[in-house]
């Protein structure tokens, strides 16, 4: 879940490989008063090197000779100290881009996985740490609705019409 300075702990020639997890909760906010629910996704809120905000799965960077699903384990325990439950695979996906001036190259492993916790269901928004750095990651619940919408963006944008 490490902050939008990633890119600089990568080398240049180097493929950041992460894993990511899709994690939901069925929300009826009382305000459309229909008591419909939208499925909303738990992401971390970051910025680019410009300010502009995007959005994210939470997760981290996979260490050599780790698999991906228990990177994923580690990541949740380490930065918001909950385990993981009925995780499962949701996909790859794959993305060359540039960030201040720099060309970045990050394979996403995604998992669909179920936090065992409750208290992280219960809040709309909270703060997750990234032990290495002590940075503070922002974490809040938005509808795919609400990622989709103008004004917004998600990474990885083709995972979002997958979910």
């Amino acid at each position: 879940m490490a902050g939008t300075d990633d890119a600089a702990e990568t080398n240049d020639d180097a493929i950041r490989v992460t894993a990511r997890g899709v994690v939901t909760r069925e929300e009826d906010d009382g305000r459309r008063g229909d008591g419909d629910s939208d499925e909303e996704l738990l992401v971390e809120r970051e910025r680019d090197p410009a300010g502009e905000a995007f959005y994210r799965p939470l997760g981290g960077g996979v260490e050599f000779g780790e698999h991906s699903r228990d990177a994923l384990r580690r990541e949740f325990r380490e930065e918001l100290g909950v385990e993981l439950a009925a995780i499962s695979s949701l996909g790859t996906y794959e993305d060359v881009f540039t960030v201040a001036g720099e060309t970045q190259h990050e394979v996403w492993r995604l998992y669909e996985a179920d936090i065992a916790a409750s208290w992280p269901y219960e809040e709309d928004a909270f703060t997750a740490t990234e032990p290495e750095t002590g940075e503070e990651i922002a974490c809040v619940w938005k509808s795919v609705g609400e990622l989709e919408g103008d004004g917004e963006t998600f990474y990885p944008a083709a995972a979002l019409s997958d979910l």
